[in-house]
């Protein structure tokens, strides 16, 4: 006994010795990291930062409420799940970076590691604290386990929830434990509640397990004809010769006699309803927790709402040469295919992780190809672990000095390619190793400092601010970041500058953004992301960008109602940003010319653009935030005070064809009862901008009318919906109203216009 105890007492002083110099490692590399950088977060890198530090304070300040955005939360693409483990890390230590990068790195990226240790025991049968701990400790030469953190991703907890559906299923792939499915189902749809992207995931991981079934029917298909061509072919022994007369006894065992199926049969029909369950159970407990989330998720073509960020083939198989270095992916070929030849590894193990893989590269590099960093989170597990089976299997299988070279050469190769991936200097060693992701340094700190304290004071009182420019360098959001750590947090969002539309496939046309600015901000050379960025898009799908530069530096119409200032800021890569002042209202004559030229620079329409549009609503709201398509494509609008403003968004623009004679209808529902009535204007423009004609109708104050508005015209080419008090003044709060089933119609059958 007192062996053991000192065998035990051992191991778990080892256990414990790594496992601290893990932490250790963790909070140094990190530390040491951020603190190197000296930059404003933009987009992503800021995104989930913000919101994790948002949900602490919300949390410090109400509980309850805290607890209701969480849970209302759950019907958004991002939700807040993901950040309730890091609240308590925050509330202790702060709110800084660094604090933050931390409680990401100790709280989902260390156990993620741990659980990879875990999965690489099932695949290895060889001593397995040995290979838990050494592939741990491989996990933090692979550059790719550490930048999407120290980028400000958290998406590693979800990742957390894969791994460990991967090492349960693994401990039993013939899932004869009935209480392994539901929990495997469980843990997947998890994963996708905590962020979305994970879906792909779990259809890797179901797909692989379906492949790897279907394969092992195969073979006991052929085991079966094996037996039976032995059995024809061979005089039957004495039936007292158990050892002659069952060569293959699983296939002539009672259970299996009594079936009308034949066992492979059985065997791939069983698996099925297996696999079907844990599919059931994910499902179920995404409707459960996330309902209207999961129903929007299967109607949504996700593919044209994301195709600004699918590279092509060959650009995402560059990136993901530059994401790893091309001798790792050299080393992990080698890990797989030599360890299941050698068999090495574990069989069923080992067909399962490399399906997994393989599948999950044909999505992230076949079939999806997003280029962010967060996404490869997918493919670091599958590299790991084959670098893992290179070291191994290498261990194992060689003798020697060779075996040492090898081995020697492989650890020279990781170590240099960390060192090229994360420490601040810059390399080119021609993709050989991985590309240089070093701490974060802007060169013009001090003068977009400037320029935030310019325009701060510019707009006081949160006038809006078009900033004409979306790259990786320049853009809105760095911005509003920067006025957030230059200023107190109560006051940080008081610079209001507009951001979007950015991408074509996901916005829309820029023109009630521009209308409503008081101020644009225009950098020269046109800023766009461009395909060596980090966070990244394919060419040519920042049209909607490109039109609001041109409206200013090609003097378009709408741009002499603004006037330049004298200050300009001269900012890193040669980019010169100037301010432009409102001098008057643009008028609807500029608007409609501004639109017709903005389509047809465009071209395509932009991805989420409806046939409606509001002319007025308020910067401080989404995109189609007053108007909505309903499900038999007829559309509703909702008039919404416009912020430090009496007015309603009351001007609507229809985009959609029209002919010479077209008729609106809807139901017209007044919101407050104390309103007077209100007048409905139609109006037909043509591309140049010129009025054709108009009609209008006065309604009183009854809480649902029906209307019937008609007008025509010679080639109209937009429809103008305006709302009026009945003095035709100004509406206010007291007049807001909605329009339901609101339809177009053109050439209709009547022949009369609205008065």
């Amino acid at each position: 006994m007192g062996l053991f105890d000192f065998k035990l007492r051992r191991k778990l002083m080892i256990d414990g010795f790594f496992l601290f110099f893990l932490v250790l490692v963790t909070v140094g590399l990190t530390s040491i990291y951020v603190s190197s950088e000296r930059t404003f977060y933009w987009w992503d890198y800021a995104g989930y930062n913000t919101a994790t530090v948002n949900t602490a304070n919300l949390f410090r300040e109400s509980p309850d409420q805290a607890w209701r955005e969480v849970i209302a939360s759950l019907s958004k693409e991002k939700n807040l799940l993901i950040t309730l483990l890091l609240v308590p890390f925050i509330l202790l230590f702060g709110e800084s970076r660094l604090s933050y990068i931390l409680s990401v790195s100790l709280i989902y990226v260390l156990p993620f590691r741990l659980l990879l240790g875990a999965i690489s025991v099932q695949l290895i049968p060889v001593d397995p604290r040995r290979v838990f701990w050494s592939t741990v400790l491989l996990s933090l030469l692979i550059p790719m386990s550490w930048i999407p953190t120290l980028r400000g991703y958290l998406d590693t907890g979800g990742c957390v929830f894969i791994a460990l559906a991967i090492w349960v299923y693994l401990q039993d792939v013939k899932l004869k434990s009935w209480w392994k499915m539901p929990l495997i189902g469980f843990l997947l749809a998890a994963a996708i509640l905590l962020r979305r992207h994970f879906a792909y995931s779990a259809i890797a991981f179901l797909g692989a397990a379906a492949l790897q079934t279907f394969i092992e029917f195969i073979i006991l298909i052929r085991r079966r004809k094996t037996a039976l061509k032995y059995r024809r072919d061979t005089i039957l022994p004495d039936p007292k010769d158990q050892d002659m007369a069952m060569p293959f006894p699983y296939l002539d065992s009672p259970q299996n006699k009594d079936t009308a199926l034949p066992f492979p049969y059985r065997y791939l029909f069983e698996s099925g309803i297996k696999l079907g369950a844990i599919a059931a159970t994910s499902l179920t407990v995404l409707m459960l927790v996330a309902g209207d989330f999961t129903r929007s998720a299967l109607t949504i073509d996700y593919g044209n709402l994301y195709a600004a960020w699918s590279l092509p083939v060959s650009d995402i198989l560059t990136r993901y040469a530059a994401f790893y270095g091309l001798g790792t992916w050299l080393l992990v070929a080698i890990g797989f295919s030599a360890g299941m030849l050698t068999r090495m590894l574990v069989s069923e193990a080992a067909v399962f992780i490399s399906l997994f893989g393989i599948l999950s590269l044909v999505e992230w590099l076949l079939v999806l190809r997003y280029g962010y960093l967060h996404y490869t989170i997918h493919v670091t597990p599958i590299a790991l672990l084959g670098l893992s089976a290179f070291f191994w299997t290498t261990w194992l299988t060689l003798r020697g000095k060779i075996r040492y070279l090898m081995l020697g050469a492989a650890g020279l190769y990781l170590v240099v390619n960390a060192a090229v991936g994360l420490i601040p200097v810059k390399f080119d060693m021609s993709r050989l190793f991985a590309a240089n992701f070093g701490p974060l340094v802007r060169s013009d700190y001090g003068e977009v400092v400037k320029l935030v304290e310019f325009l701060r004071k510019l707009a006081p009182n949160e006038e809006p601010i078009y900033i004409v420019g979306a790259s990786n360098s320049f853009n809105a959001n760095i911005l509003r970041q920067a006025n957030r750590i230059l200023n107190p947090p109560e006051g940080w969002w008081k610079l209001n500058t507009i951001g979007r539309p950015q991408i074509d496939s996901r916005d829309t046309y820029p023109l009630p953004e521009l209308l409503l600015s008081q101020y644009a901000v225009v950098a020269v050379p046109f800023q766009q992301v461009l395909l060596s960025d980090e966070q990244v898009l394919r060419s040519y799908e920042q049209d909607v960008v490109k039109v609001v530069y041109d409206a200013f530096t090609q003097n378009w119409e709408i741009s002499r109602d603004f006037q330049q200032l004298p200050e300009q800021f001269k900012l890193e890569n040669g980019m010169t940003v100037s301010v432009y002042r409102r001098i008057r209202p643009t008028s609807i004559t500029t608007a409609v010319k501004t639109l017709d030229a903005m389509q047809k620079q465009i071209g395509e329409k932009p991805g989420t653009q409806l046939d409606w549009i509001s002319l007025n609503q308020s910067i401080y709201t989404s995109a189609n935030y007053s108007v909505s398509r309903e499900l038999d494509n007829s559309y509703k609008i909702v008039t919404h005070p416009i912020k430090n403003s009496n007015k309603l968004d009351t001007s609507f623009l229809y985009l959609g064809s029209i002919s010479d004679k077209v008729q609106v209808t809807g139901k017209l529902n007044l919101l407050n009862q104390q309103c007077p009535g209100v007048a409905l204007r139609l109006t037909l423009w043509d591309k140049q901008g010129n009025l054709i004609n108009s009609g209008e109708m006065a309604y009183g104050g009854k809480s649902a009318i029906d209307l019937n508005l008609s007008v025509g015209g010679k080639n109209p080419i937009y429809l103008l919906l305006e709302v009026l008090s009945n003095d035709q003044q100004d509406l206010t709060n007291q007049c807001q109203l909605e329009i339901n089933n609101l339809a177009v119609h053109s050439n209709y059958k009547q022949d009369h216009l609205g008065s």
